[in-house]
């Protein structure tokens, strides 16, 4: 990297991929940052790689969220120059729902990194479609049901699989439920949507209430998914079907039918 005149030279092999992945993480802190760059295999310094962030940060592409996440490291977030950085460099991002309702929204998404790096150490991962890519390509008419968390591309028994994933901190109203529900009679990109709950009452109202006819709605406990991942019980909304492996669900074929 170099730096002339207050200005700086962006590394398109190290630089760029740092900034892409705080803008598609939404809120990170510094050692998921980390981890997510070493995983990538772009970065192998801890020092070198806090050099680089620190100066990201003072030339006002990165931005620091001090006091949003209670124990944790600082938290970091996409700055507006940073992002314009990126939408130049051909990056998907046309805004995502929630980043900007700071306090309710960070925990989610440090904790939705967590369940991101898991299979990625796992080595499970195929593919991971991030929200901000998802909520660029829900502009379009190639589009999903609604803005998901993420879409995910595992190995599964030899093949490869995916699911649209979300993760539900906190309860939702009846009514959203509902209307949640309703939207995704309408999917036709992915088979099966997985629910990560916070808690085991979180995991029932989410089975009880999200139960589409067209799509598979698995719902999980997410402290269970970070130890278990891929073998997870599971819970298959809108039946008595409960503790089922997740991926059993992923191979089994799914027959759609037409919302009348």
């Amino acid at each position: 990297m170099r730096y002339e005149k207050g200005t700086m030279e962006l590394s398109p092999a190290r630089d760029i991929p740092l900034l892409q992945q705080v803008l598609r993480s939404g809120f990170v802190t510094g050692n998921q940052l980390y981890e997510f760059m070493r995983l990538e295999q772009t970065e192998g310094s801890r020092q070198a790689f806090d050099h680089r962030l620190r100066r990201l940060v003072g030339h006002g592409l990165i931005e620091k969220r001090p006091g949003l996440a209670r124990g944790r490291h600082q938290v970091y977030s996409i700055s507006k120059d940073g992002a314009s950085v990126l939408i130049d460099a051909g990056e998907l991002f046309a805004g995502r729902r929630n980043v900007d309702v700071v306090k309710q929204s960070c925990a989610h998404w440090l904790e939705l990194n967590e369940v991101h790096l898991a299979l990625w150490r796992s080595r499970a991962l195929v593919r991971w479609t991030p929200a901000t890519e998802i909520c660029s390509q829900n502009l379009t008419s190639y589009r999903y049901a609604k803005d998901y968390d993420a879409v995910v591309a595992v190995g599964c028994d030899g093949g490869e699989a995916r699911f649209a994933l979300e993760y539900e901190r906190t309860p939702k109203t009846f009514g959203a439920y509902g209307e949640i529900a309703n939207a995704l009679e309408d999917e036709t990109l992915v088979d099966t949507i997985l629910y990560l709950a916070s808690n085991y009452h979180l995991m029932c109202i989410v089975r009880d209430r999200v139960t589409p006819q067209r799509v598979r709605v698995c719902v999980g406990l997410v402290a269970e998914f970070m130890n278990k991942l891929l073998r997870t019980p599971v819970m298959i909304a809108g039946t008595t079907q409960r503790d089922v492996p997740l991926q059993n669900i992923l191979v089994q074929p799914r027959e759609r039918r037409v919302r009348s």
